[in-house]
């Protein structure tokens, strides 16, 4: 059977990867997506999401969210990264669907849900923030928050040398979730730069979506060309796939059980995440931490689970 995500996300270059992934495995049933400012401001990362909905032939609703942090003021999209537009100047028609309120939609999808929803956050966590706080018996029906965000001491930082982007755009929310999962016992896992900055992925590790030719593959193509924060010849790190992955298949990423918090104030280290790995805070875990991912068996998930997406929307 089955499970139901949602997906919350600010595409985006890599969400929409991560999104096309989740659109070809059949392990997941993609109940609805909600934007959230990020990656690019929501003005684009809305349209984006609808826009990828049309795309990838998606009979699911889209919700259009917050558009800045709970209370920072001086953070800033990654346009370096993704282009102005969000997918690196790639153009999708413009969506006519009608965008929900994002917070009620998620509280909406999960009451309805004859089984536990999984919550695949790829992008800051305003969102979330805003279900805990005005759904909260809601989001104790959640069955795993897996999120892209973070890191561990090996890896701490892209947007400072202590924060990685997602929890540095809004930390305030991002202690909220994880002071949640410690409160109400609903788990959750963290995938951070420890793991995604060594899951490197180009056109070389995708040769059956390559040659697909579809719509898809096209798309791919072009933002892997124009991401803007490729680290070598390899290829493009696959922050939020590799997320994606470990909401479709566990296994793929090797983790360790802790307590983790998020350090929101600190002049130097805010958006930190602290992870006690060897028990010291004295408080129970409240995450999964992705130590490691399976990269050949990553690899040849995208290649494959895209490639047939791909053919299934050059067909139709």
């Amino acid at each position: 059977m089955a499970r139901p995500i949602i997906i919350d996300t600010d595409p985006g270059i890599d969400d929409a990867l991560a999104i096309m992934l989740a659109a070809a495995s059949p392990e997941v049933e993609i109940l609805g997506i909600t934007a959230v400012a990020g990656n690019v401001g929501l003005d684009k990362t809305a349209p984006n999401a609808a826009a990828l909905a049309d795309l990838l032939q998606l009979d699911c609703p889209v919700g259009r969210g917050a558009a800045g942090p709970l209370w920072r003021r001086d953070t800033k999209p990654a346009w370096d990264v993704h282009g102005e537009d969000g997918f690196g100047g790639y153009t999708l028609p413009a969506s006519a669907r009608e965008l929900e309120s994002a917070v009620p939609l998620m509280a909406r999808l999960i009451e309805a849900s004859a089984d536990p929803v999984t919550v695949v956050a790829i992008g800051p966590l305003t969102n979330v923030a805003g279900l805990i706080t005005h759904h909260p018996e809601t989001a104790r029906k959640v069955e795993r928050f897996v999120i892209m965000g973070g890191g561990t001491l090996d890896r701490l930082g892209n947007m400072t040398p202590t924060a990685e982007f997602n929890i540095y755009y809004d930390p305030d929310s991002a202690a909220r979730l994880f002071d949640f999962g410690s409160q109400s016992g609903v788990p959750i896992t963290m995938v951070g730069l420890n793991v995604t900055e060594r899951a490197l992925v180009g056109p070389q590790h995708l040769p059956e979506l390559v040659a697909s030719g579809g719509p898809a593959a096209q798309m791919i193509q072009h933002m892997m060309g124009s991401y803007g924060s490729a680290p070598s010849d390899e290829g493009m790190a696959q922050h939020d796939s590799v997320a994606m992955a470990a909401a479709i298949d566990p296994s793929i990423v090797e983790t360790a059980h802790c307590f983790v918090d998020v350090e929101n104030v600190g002049r130097l280290t805010s958006g930190m995440t602290v992870v006690d790995f060897a028990g010291l805070s004295g408080e129970e875990p409240n995450c999964d931490v992705a130590l490691s991912v399976d990269l050949p068996r990553f690899r040849e998930l995208l290649n494959t689970r895209v490639a047939q997406l791909d053919a299934r929307l050059k067909g139709a």
